[in-house]
């Protein structure tokens, strides 16, 4: 793909786009097929003009739309141990969740998931329609934000992590089967990454806009600085509950072993599981703790108008805001389990109180990242 740096000038149909990283107002000319425009103050990408997009985003968009409808229609996954099986598909998770009175975790894996997945797919499709022929859906700059923002939420790839890492867990007490649904929710998965690949905001703006300058939102430094520290605090108080009551409890043969987060990665790594037992250290221990301090340095390093490097701190941030998502791997394990191993007092696994907890430190956390407005580190600079 080539890529273009876009400072001042440039040719052909011009327009000004913010930089939603920096805030800077840069000058991009008309892009040619496979070309990316660059911020030349902060390196974030502005705009990408992939050849086709609209195309290939309505036929992925389709496909991926096809495959969890399949996703959800066949059995996912099946747990047979001492003769006993039980068996699960995805809409039967939320249901099993529902009856232990999981509500707060039936709705997480109904909602990022599956419906909003559904819903982002759904939208782009009903746009690239309306693009293409030119009728149907119209949509605002409102609505659009709104779109890309779902995507924010939408987790199938962390969840297919969450599926394959609980699978390891239980491989050495029982024995478990794929089902057809668990193919058809990979390829949806793959398909929906592709999708967002060929998706660029700006050209669906300036498909429905067609503005020649596009303005950035009013910058308001102290309440996005109080409400990162609010989200913070809130997040670190959570964070203690989350790592000290058990997570999850298993029932074997009648007997209950509760387990915390901890307890859980040094289970694994005593039985040999390194690799998982480090994914799981590393997304549910090292990440939501780097990600407080990270949170907690940008938002003091704003007040206090820190000398540090912008672009060093400008990294981090778009390092701590990439990872978000992957501390809700231990969640969707949970989740899982609860769901799949269910054989009475022979065998069972139940959410622990501290799941919700920790999954409100990753929410809260995520949230306190999309708070804090990259813009503000950059706002003294000349």
């Amino acid at each position: 793909m080539n890529k273009q740096w876009v400072g001042a000038q440039g040719s052909g149909e011009n327009r000004m786009i913010p930089c939603k990283g920096c805030g800077l107002q840069t000058l991009v000319p008309s892009l040619e097929p496979n070309q990316t425009a660059y911020c030349p103050r902060c390196g974030h990408k502005l705009t990408s003009l992939k050849q086709n997009w609209v195309d290939k985003v309505l036929a992925l968009g389709l496909s991926a739309l096809l495959l969890l409808l399949l996703s959800i229609s066949f059995n996912f996954l099946s747990f047979s141990s001492n003769g006993l099986e039980t068996s699960i598909t995805l809409i039967s998770e939320v249901e099993t969740l529902i009856a232990q009175n999981n509500l707060s975790l039936a709705a997480v894996i109904l909602f990022v998931c599956i419906l909003l997945p559904a819903c982002v797919l759904l939208l782009l499709c009903a746009w690239m329609l309306s693009i293409k022929f030119g009728i149907g859906l119209r949509a605002t700059k409102a609505q659009i934000a709104l779109c890309f923002n779902f995507i924010i939420w939408c987790m199938p790839e962390v969840f297919m992590v969450g599926v394959i890492v609980s699978m390891v867990k239980v491989t050495s007490m029982a024995e478990v089967t794929f089902g057809p649904s668990f193919y058809f929710y990979i390829g949806f998965m793959v398909l929906y990454i592709l999708t967002l690949l060929h998706l660029d905001r700006f050209q669906v703006e300036l498909a429905f806009i067609k503005e020649s300058k596009f303005t950035a939102t009013v910058l308001n430094t102290d309440k996005r600085v109080q409400w990162t520290w609010a989200l913070l605090f809130t997040s670190v108080i959570l964070y203690l509950p989350a790592n000290l009551l058990p997570i999850m409890t298993t029932r074997f043969l009648g007997v209950d072993s509760p387990s915390t987060i901890v307890g859980g990665v040094i289970t694994l790594w005593h039985h040999g599981s390194y690799m998982i037992a480090a994914v799981i250290f590393i997304a549910s221990i090292l990440v939501p703790m780097f990600k407080m301090f990270a949170i907690g340095y940008l938002n003091y390093s704003v007040q206090t108008n820190s000398n540090v490097s912008i672009k060093q701190r400008y990294t981090l941030y778009r390092v701590t805001e990439m990872m978000g998502r992957w501390s809700m791997i231990d969640v969707f394990v949970v989740a899982i389990l609860a769901g799949l191993v269910q054989l009475g007092s022979t065998m069972s696994v139940y959410p622990g109180s501290a799941v919700i907890a920790f999954c409100a430190v990753v929410v809260l956390t995520m949230l306190a990242a999309m708070s804090f407005d990259s813009r503000m580190i950059w706002e003294n600079e000349q």
